[in-house]
């Protein structure tokens, strides 16, 4: 059976939920709950190669590779689980590797696009390279591996391609040091977006860590946030951040500015239960991890029909 539910994009008024503002439908949704290929138990992180393939991890610690329509192509899980799941993926096109937070264990776990094992490197601790709960991974167009974490150290380090530890950086000067890195995304002139989840902000740096600027702040108004843990760039480089405290996703401008809204707490098509993650796609098709649903929906990112 086809797991995939389309939807047309269109707006319509729903009632109930508590609202009856205009809402948006994606133009399509997949995933269920359940433990088999195709379906989600609590879905945290989400990459890909945009034409291809993404890759979700869920709370059972299962990594899925699915194609752009939702049709699952490989199951597999995380090695160790017991202490607790991968938050973040992170993808090296080039080279064909997987990179997961292995949160939990301090460490980054490295897969080919099948599955198999590849290296780790990192371990528990507050010292140059070591990680304490590490939450995502991105790579820079160098190979540079950028991995943000949090649990007291709350910093982004830096490794070269064969892992060697280069640098850290925690934001302080901007101020207002991270609390809670949730999510990176690299823009296309090479600067870093950090979803600062606990500050509530979405922050800018330079790629030697040097703070560039912010914004938002705590609310449920257009442009502010609450708990933003995955941020993305689409191709005209607005940046889409969901917000796992709002049960929403946000498009804004580089400078901050709000450009709209796009879902609202529920359960139907269109609404959300603390969404976690954001993947880009062709063609702009925006993936939004609806953890608390087990499901994945897609909008287009850069239509202005998508955002109210």
């Amino acid at each position: 059976m086809n797991r995939v539910r389309r939807a047309a994009l269109a707006l319509v008024c729903l009632t109930g939920c508590g609202s009856g503002a205009e809402l948006t439908l994606p133009r399509a949704l997949f995933g269920r709950t359940g433990m088999g290929p195709g379906e989600f138990n609590y879905p945290r992180a989400a990459a890909g190669v945009p034409g291809e393939c993404l890759f979700v991890v869920d709370k059972a610690g299962r990594v899925q590779r699915l194609g752009e329509d939702g049709q699952p192509e490989r199951l597999w899980r995380m090695p160790q689980t017991s202490a607790g799941k991968p938050t973040g993926l992170g993808v090296e096109r080039a080279a064909r590797k997987l990179y997961a937070a292995d949160t939990h264990y301090s460490r980054v776990s490295v897969f080919d696009f099948d599955g198999t094992p590849l290296e780790t490197f990192g371990s528990y601790g507050d010292g140059p390279g070591q990680f304490r709960l590490p939450t995502d991974v991105a790579l820079d167009a160098k190979g540079n591996i950028y991995v943000a974490e949090y649990g007291g150290n709350d910093r982004i380090s830096v490794f070269d391609a064969a892992h060697d530890y280069q640098m850290s950086f925690d934001g302080s000067d901007s101020g207002l040091r991270l609390e809670r890195p949730q999510s990176l995304a690299f823009a296309g002139d090479g600067t870093l977006w950090v979803a600062d989840a606990c500050n509530h902000r979405v922050c800018h740096f330079d790629a030697q860590g040097r703070f560039l600027s912010s914004f938002g702040v705590l609310g449920e108004a257009a442009g502010a946030l609450r708990y933003p843990y995955g941020c993305e760039l689409l191709s005209d480089q607005t940046l889409v951040v969901c917000e796992y405290g709002n049960n929403r996703v946000q498009r804004f401008t580089a400078e901050g500015r709000s450009l709209g809204i796009w879902g609202r707490a529920g359960r139907r098509p269109g609404e959300l239960a603390y969404p976690w993650a954001i993947y880009v796609g062709s063609d702009d098709a925006t993936y939004i991890v609806d953890s608390g649903n087990n499901r994945v929906q897609v909008i287009d990112g850069c239509s202005d029909r998508t955002w109210r």
